[in-house]
């Protein structure tokens, strides 16, 4: 019906097409009609010439094509109306008839023996014979009108009747000894898998031997659940699950199962007698059938998901009728069974051999779980992920090396949740050293998986071809990573082993940041230097993120301290051994030195602080000296790591102008090593800069120039210093040169200012009347000093010129906004006509000085 309706729809589209065109025929033989028939023009127009217009290009005509048709989109075909015969009709009927007959015949019984109507002989007689005239009457029925429901119904109702009556007659009535009702259940499971194969059909399958396979449970609904009926149920499963694998009947399997199934779970919970022997037997149909279909066909979904649930059930009711060792011996069992089996077949179907390989060993990985407790079963489990990568490199197999993972992963899952948790190693416990040889054995298993990756040629393997593919893909990946993880459980076995060994918890776990940082250490020395990052990395996480919150003070420094010196050593050693500057050994130099300020800062304390801090800023100068040629930007980096460490120590150890000198000296060592290195130079000037604004700051005030106070020149002497400083500093450098000395000479002035208020105050009288009378020297010697640069700079320089100006400036703006408001009048006066008269004095010399330069 589909085909047809795309065909139509095809030919539409063509036909309007073809319509599209004709009509564009059409009008092009109009148009050439009415140009041929046109009436001729007049003739006054004939005989005026025409006016010549400019030649114009002729526009090119674009070529007529037929319009397009869009083609119409495809209809789907219509639904098909609901048929309720399905519902209403003969087949619902016969199915009705069938379920309805079968149980009145097990509600018969029930009935019987409740009432106490007929006697035991009679109700089984009773029975086989209903049970006969339907199954002769879905016979007559079938040879006399051909295939029905009725007849298939009537046989499927029969035999389940069959069923029922055996049962019946065994676990009830006890008429028939078990031996021969499994003979006879095996008969009738035959004949009704004989007649719904011979018939094809698999609604008599599903009615009679799935009727039979539900036979037991009214029996059990009575309170008698026996191993017989759980076997018969097998039985009648094996019958029904070979007939659906032989005639592609999945409904009816996995219906089968559903039914036979739980009868082995609650079999297996009620512990009947002889319960092992008849769930044993309902697993071995629900392993084997799925297995011989996918040996008969290919793996698939449908067989997959079926063998994966007879491992499942087989686990379980293992589980359930088992306990101890009895149950971990029973897993293994079924796990062998599953091996063997893949064995077995494994140049055959390698696809369902894998899947029951994965099978077994997930059973056996459950049975060691039963078997072993503690720290054996992680080591077991280790042992057999190193076993099978073993395995699969030494014959080539991946799926072996598969399966390695997938023990290693159960290894490592049970290790961490239960053998070796990390509250091991981050709780205060009193046996930490129990969980070693968990986590040397995942580390052992890791080590073994990554050395046992191998490549292998593409074959096709199946539903298992993209997977496998993307294994061998990964084999690069799989042996960093094999060799990562087992370094991690290396190092996590050897902190649980060293944890313990001093008496106290808070020292145990010095000694695991000395562990660590000693592995950081030595990766660093070996071709695995880059690991060596993430172990540094690890041992500073641990010291902040554990040992600082958690650890007493001591312990805690302690860890800083051994933390600090590997990072110093990872720092180092990574950059000599890198081809260029490498920011990681800037990140590790940058944690020692806060580790190392944290360590002393905390275990020492005054003095011994102090000096700690210094021979610590020591120890990274004389580094970087040492490796100035190799790596500068490195010995910068120590240089500024040497600078901020020194700079609280000396603020610690000195005061006042004695810091100032120790800064101001600093800086000029520094200007003179510049020679060898320029980037001392900004060692030099940062220590000048922290001169001159501690002495600013502190010793010598501008408050002390500005209000009236005893010994303002106290601070003059650490002016002088940083002035001596920066004349060294000149002398050596060129950098900033005229910048500098204007920077001089004003620090200049201002000692000098501040000398002056001093002798004004030495040489008598009350503190305020001495600090006016040097103000008004004051002003006369900055209005000197301006006249000074004036001349100077009229005769060499025009800055000195500027400064000239700027300085008188200056000096007025102080007699104006400051002496004006704050002096007395007599040295007001003074100094009004001392700043006064130094500007005329100047203004006549550079009308003098002008004139000889013009001329």
């Amino acid at each position: 019906m589909t085909e047809l309706t795309e065909r139509l729809d095809t030919f539409e589209t063509r036909l309007r097409s073809m319509e599209g065109e004709l009509r564009t025929l059409r009008r092009l033989a109009h148009d050439a009609t009415e140009e041929a028939v046109a009436p001729p023009p007049p003739l006054w127009e004939i005989l005026e010439p025409e006016p010549q217009p400019e030649p114009r290009p002729e526009p090119q005509r674009e070529p007529v094509t037929a319009p397009r048709v869009a083609s119409p989109p495809r209809r789907r075909a219509p639904r098909e109306p609901l048929d309720l015969a399905v519902l209403l009709g003969a087949r619902a009927l016969a199915w009705t008839g069938g379920a309805v007959t079968l149980l009145g015949i097990v509600f018969f019984f029930v009935l019987a023996v409740e009432r106490g109507w007929i006697g035991a002989g009679v109700r089984v007689l009773l029975g086989a014979t209903v049970s006969s005239l339907l199954v002769g009457s879905a016979l007559w029925l079938r040879r006399r009108f051909g295939d029905s429901y009725a007849s298939v119904s009537a046989a499927g109702a029969g035999i389940a009747g069959f069923y029922a009556t055996l049962l019946a007659a065994t676990s009830l009535y006890h008429l028939v000894p078990p031996s021969a009702a499994l003979v006879a259940a095996a008969a009738i499971a035959a004949g009704g898998a004989s007649l719904a194969w011979w018939w094809r059909s698999e609604t008599l399958a599903a009615l009679g031997l799935i009727g039979a396979i539900l036979v037991p449970v009214p029996v059990a609904l009575q309170g008698d659940l026996t191993a017989v009926g759980v076997s018969f149920a097998a039985l009648v499963l094996a019958a029904a699950t070979v007939v659906a694998v032989l005639r592609n009947w999945r409904v009816l399997h996995v219906f089968a199962i559903a039914c036979a199934a739980p009868q082995a779970l609650a079999l297996s919970a009620y512990r009947p007698a002889n319960a092992a022997v008849a769930v044993f037997a309902m697993w071995l149909v629900l392993a084997a059938v799925p297995t011989w279909l996918a040996l008969r066909t290919r793996l698939t979904y449908h067989p997959a998901w079926l063998l994966m649930f007879s491992a499942l059930l087989g686990g379980w009711c293992a589980g359930l009728l088992f306990g101890g060792t009895t149950q971990g011996v029973a897993l293994l069992v079924l796990a062998a069974m599953y091996a063997l089996t893949a064995t077995a077949y494994y140049k055959r179907d390698r696809d369902t051999s894998s899947l029951l390989w994965a099978l077994g060993l997930t059973l056996a990985a459950v049975a060691a779980a039963s078997l072993f407790a503690g720290a054996t079963l992680t080591i077991v489990w280790s042992a057999e992920a190193a076993v099978l990568a073993w395995l699969a490199r030494r014959i080539r197999e991946p799926r072996f090396q598969l399966a390695a993972l997938v023990w290693l992963g159960i290894a490592y899952l049970h290790g961490l949740s239960s053998d070796a948790p990390l509250t091991k190693l981050f709780v205060e416990n009193d046996t930490p050293w129990r969980s070693a040889p968990s986590a040397a054995a995942l580390a052992l298993g890791s080590a073994a998986v990554a050395l046992c990756v191998f490549d292998w040629d593409d074959r096709p393997e199946g539903i298992f071809t993209r997977l496998f593919a993307d294994l061998r893909g990964a084999q690069p990946s799989l042996r960093v990573g094999g060799f990562a993880l087992a370094g991690l459980s290396a190092v996590y076995a050897g902190s649980l082993a060293v944890v313990a060994i001093p008496a106290e918890w808070d020292w145990g776990h010095v000694v695991v940041a000395a562990l660590w940082s000693t592995l950081a250490v030595l990766l660093v020395w070996t071709r695995l230097r880059n690991w060596s990052l993430g172990a540094l990395a690890g041992s500073v996480g641990l010291v902040v993120l554990y040992d600082l919150p958690q650890l007493a003070e001591a312990p805690r420094s302690w860890s800083f301290a051994v933390v600090a010196a590997g990072a110093f050593v990872v720092a180092l050693v990574y950059e000599l051994r890198s081809a260029t500057p490498a920011a990681p050994s800037f990140a590790a130099l940058a944690a020692s030195a806060g580790l190392a300020a944290a360590s002393a800062y905390e275990l020492l304390g005054g003095d011994a602080r102090s000096w700690a801090f210094l021979a610590l800023a020591a120890a990274y100068a004389l580094t970087g000296l040492a490796v100035l040629e190799r790596r500068r930007d490195f010995a910068t980096a120590l240089g500024v790591t040497a600078f901020a460490l020194a700079l609280p120590a000396s603020i610690w150890l000195l005061d006042g102008t004695w810091l100032v000198l120790a800064w101001a000296a600093t800086a000029a060592v520094l200007a003179v090593l510049a020679r060898f290195e320029r980037r001392l130079e900004v060692g030099a000037l940062a220590f000048l800069a922290l001169a001159l604004g501690h002495a600013v700051a502190f010793e010598a005030q501008p408050a002390d120039a500005l209000i009236a106070r005893a010994h303002p020149g106290s601070g003059v002497p650490a002016v002088l210093l940083v002035i001596a400083g920066l004349v060294v500093f000149l002398r050596q450098r060129a950098v900033m040169r005229d910048r500098l000395l204007w920077v001089c000479g004003a620090l200049a002035l201002y000692a000098v200012t501040l000398a002056i208020l001093e002798a004004s105050e030495d040489l008598g009288g009350t503190v305020s009347a001495a600090f006016q009378r040097g103000h008004t020297t004051v002003s006369a010697v900055w209005a000197i000093v301006g006249l000074v640069l004036l001349v100077l700079g009229l005769k060499r320089s025009r800055a000195l010129q500027i400064g000239g100006f700027a300085l008188f400036g200056i000096s007025l703006a102080k007699l104006f906004v400051y002496d004006l408001a704050y002096l007395s009048s007599v040295t007001r006066a003074f100094s009004f006509v001392a700043v006064g008269m130094l500007i005329l004095v100047g203004g006549f010399f550079y009308q003098r000085m002008a004139l000889d330069s013009r001329t």
